[in-house]
């Protein structure tokens, strides 16, 4: 797909992620004074040594599970109750909803009826962070697409944190519903955006130190081995598991989310770790950077997840619950600020954003106020409904004149806060107008060069100049290569006439960071090669339409010194021939 529809669907998916998110948090602590949705057992259970049983570990003194006549060491048969409270008893139930469980202590068989209520907000204050935390990763995703969408590692990074938000959105002890296929979609959902998020995040490290070593490739093959069939599994455990109980639903989800899932991490740190080893200078301080923020999610959730297992009291549970709440908001907290502070996310983009939307709301929301007063005192006379339809005028007019002001708001932004960024555009495309002017080759050449290290921030650049007999001659940097007209990066340059990502292209011989084309009349003249910048930003859209027309400028530019010096050079020889004839004749007439 292109980056604009990778953008499209990275943004859809982060907004079903947020929405996702605020419906659970609605649903916990109830909305307009409607009641909770979410239930709380007052009990933790885990997978029993019998088929299709879970055993209650531990139970919350004076919880529903207590009151409603349950025990720790209690047996729970799955096989004794409908689909909706076998996922209620594998989750969470819904709030005030009576559910009449079977129980087996020891020999002995009884009824125990459970009425869970409400979470104590007061007490379960780890609701108000559960929630937060992944609408916050949606939005860095967001962020991240909106702005770096045309690099393909930035896009395996933000599947891999909206896959790791809807991990935590869908998991099995943050929502209850009252309809049983909400259960299933987000039981189904769980065991599958969880390994989906590790194989983003291992797709990501593939990105760097290219071309891939067969240990890396190995590595990452095993990685995605792990995830499918964790996958597989874990499917298969909720749909012949749990709703159909042909299998023994915990066997198959245990495995699913325990060892396959933990040994696609093992994979997956270990592609990251070769990823960061086969890097070198910048890439690999980009790598580092990229990478290690989707592992912290990753590995803190599953250690966890893990760790609370084991536990037998439920005070340790809900320590086990308080720590995995305040480590879900703190490493949203962290991962923002690796993505600032590393430029994963452009700072100047997030403040113009913000700037921009604060003017605009403050003109719309001055203008109503203002048009509003002005209405009010000229009306004031006139009865209710005069009122009410010029107010509607007015926010008519407001709203019809909303693209306008955001244009001119957006304009007036950039010029103020973000001049540098602008003069730097304007002087490669000014440098792209005058490059028409220039009489020297050589001059030509390294003037584009030192235009571009000085308005990019480019660790470095060179200009590839064709050559009939050597294909592509690469000069800049203090350094020459030959390029073959048949490269992959040639090819694409030529074919699409469009700047292409060199990290995209493995076999290609190009090495940096974006190349621009040189067209001139529909022939590929040469091309500009950019390597990464200094501090590991990347270019954003406005900087490479500049370069591409710098590199246009110059490329027509050479075309035309190349066709002077072809027409001297034919001129030359047809005064040569002339002259030749000349002493022929002159040689005949000598006696």
């Amino acid at each position: 797909m292109r980056p604009a529809a990778w953008r499209a669907v990275i943004l859809v998916v982060c907004g079903i992620t947020g929405l996702a998110a605020l419906a659970e948090l609605f649903g916990a602590t109830g909305l307009g004074g409607a009641s909770p949705w979410l239930g709380i057992w007052g009990a933790t259970v885990s997978a029993s040594s019998q088929p299709f049983n879970l055993t209650i570990q531990s139970i919350e003194p004076g919880g529903a599970a207590e009151l409603g006549g349950l025990r720790a060491s209690d047996r729970v048969d799955l096989r004794a109750h409908d689909l909706l409270d076998r996922l209620s008893l594998l989750g969470q139930p819904l709030s005030g909803r009576p559910v009449t469980i079977l129980v087996r202590r020891g020999a002995a068989q009884r009824t125990a009826i459970v009425t869970p209520g409400p979470p104590n907000l007061k007490k379960r204050w780890d609701a108000f962070f559960n929630w937060p935390g992944q609408i916050w990763i949606a939005l860095l995703a967001a962020l991240i697409a909106w702005r770096r969408s045309h690099v393909r590692e930035m896009r395996f990074l933000c599947l891999a944190l909206v896959s790791y938000a809807l991990w935590q959105v869908t998991a099995p002890f943050e929502f209850a519903a009252p309809w049983t296929w909400v259960y299933v979609v987000f039981r189904i959902g769980t065991v599958f955006f969880g390994p989906l998020a590790v194989a983003f995040w291992a797709a990501c490290a593939g990105c760097f130190g290219t071309p891939l070593s067969q240990a890396r490739r190995a590595t990452q093959t095993l990685c995605y081995l792990f995830v499918a069939t964790s996958i597989v599994l874990g499917c298969a455990g909720v749909v012949v598991g749990v709703i159909t109980l042909w299998f023994d639903p915990m066997r198959l989800l245990w495995a699913a989310a325990g060892p396959l899932f933990g040994l696609a991490l093992l994979a997956a740190l270990g592609c990251g770790v070769l990823a960061i080893a086969a890097s070198q200078g910048i890439e690999r301080s980009r790598a580092a950077w990229l990478l290690v923020p989707p592992a912290l999610l990753v590995l803190t959730r599953y250690a966890l997840d893990t760790a609370a297992i084991h536990l037998h009291s439920y005070a340790g549970y809900l320590a086990m619950t308080y720590t995995y709440s305040l480590v879900l908001f703190s490493t949203p907290l962290v991962v923002t600020y690796v993505a600032l502070n590393r430029r994963l996310i452009d700072i100047g983009f997030v403040l113009n954003r913000a700037a921009v939307f604060g003017i605009v709301s403050a003109i719309v929301i001055g203008a109503f106020i203002l048009v509003e007063w002005a209405v009010g005192q000229w009306l004031v006379s006139a009865s209710h409904t005069t009122g009410v339809v010029a107010g509607m005028v007015v926010a008519l007019a407001l709203g019809l004149s909303m693209r306008y002001i955001h244009r001119y708001v957006d304009v007036f932004v950039d010029r103020v806060f973000f001049r540098k960024r602008h003069d730097d555009e304007a002087a490669l495309r000014r440098f792209a107008g005058e490059s028409a002017y220039i009489n020297d080759r050589d001059i030509l050449l390294s003037r584009a060069i030192r235009e571009v290290l000085a308005h990019t921030d480019a660790d470095g650049a060179a200009i590839l100049v064709r050559d009939e007999a050597q294909g592509y001659v690469s000069r800049g940097d203090g350094f020459r290569a030959h390029i073959d007209r048949d490269d992959p990066g040639i090819v694409a340059l030529k074919a699409w006439s469009k700047p292409v990502d060199l990290h995209s292209l493995e076999d290609s011989e190009l090495r940096g960071e974006l190349a621009f084309p040189m067209i001139s009349r529909g022939d590929l003249v040469g091309a500009l090669v950019c390597g990464p910048k200094r501090d590991g930003e990347a270019y954003a859209p406005d900087e490479c339409d500049a370069l591409l027309a710098l590199a246009r400028g110059v490329g027509t530019a050479l075309d035309t010194l190349s066709n002077q010096n072809g027409d001297a050079i034919a001129s030359l020889r047809a005064t040569q021939g002339l002259i030749l004839e000349e002493l022929k004749a002159l040689a005949r007439k000598i006696p």
